[in-house]
């Protein structure tokens, strides 16, 4: 019983961490944070942020690794039930941009981060790794050279759409960047990797 609540303790102190990062990151270049100032935003003392991070950029690394972590479990779950038949994107572009919606401030932070960790390199990679096996089954004679072609249309596109997003006020429904995303993935992949 006790380690559960010392468990849940330490998540609620991380969470109030990059809160307080998130934050800060909104205020002013990251390179610019310091630890005094997540921790007073969390109202936490510094000792407490040195028993879970090194300093700010491991902090922001493993914000990143889990933001990632998280996307790539989502985009795991879509490949298990995909229907190789009929294969839409919605099912695994819903539910990256509902937890975009409820993680917003940190989402935000990093899409526009400008530190030494370049997230939105990540996301790309992410998005490009995993894209790989579907655009393999479903444009089976593509060129690798447009291929490769595609993908950075797509990566950088969807960097792009996620910071218009944040920017629209007030901001699109999650449905509607969702289902335009997907059609201009679909588009775009008729267009540059159909034989």
């Amino acid at each position: 019983m006790a380690a559960t609540k010392e468990d849940r303790r330490i998540r609620r102190t991380k969470r109030l961490l990059k809160q307080g990062l998130a934050e800060m990151m909104n205020e002013k270049e990251f390179k610019d944070i310091t630890v005094k100032d997540i921790t007073e935003k969390a109202d936490l003392n510094r000792g407490t942020f040195y028993l879970h991070y090194s300093d700010t950029y491991d902090l922001l690394r493993k914000v990143e690794d889990e933001i990632l972590q998280d996307f790539q479990n989502m985009i795991d779950k879509y490949a298990q039930n995909i229907d190789s038949e009929n294969p839409s994107l919605l099912p695994v572009l819903s539910p990256i941009a509902g937890y975009v919606i409820e993680n917003i401030d940190i989402c935000k932070s990093l899409f526009n981060n400008r530190a030494s960790t370049d997230f939105t390199e990540k996301f790309q990679q992410l998005i490009s790794r995993n894209g790989a096996s579907f655009i393999n089954k479903q444009y089976p004679g593509a060129s690798i050279e447009n291929y490769e072609y595609f993908f950075s249309f797509i990566t950088c596109g969807t960097v792009g759409i996620i910071k218009k997003w944040f920017e629209s006020d007030p901001m699109k429904p999650k449905e509607e960047i969702v289902v335009m995303t997907a059609k201009i993935i679909r588009a775009a992949a008729n267009s540059m990797l159909k034989s």
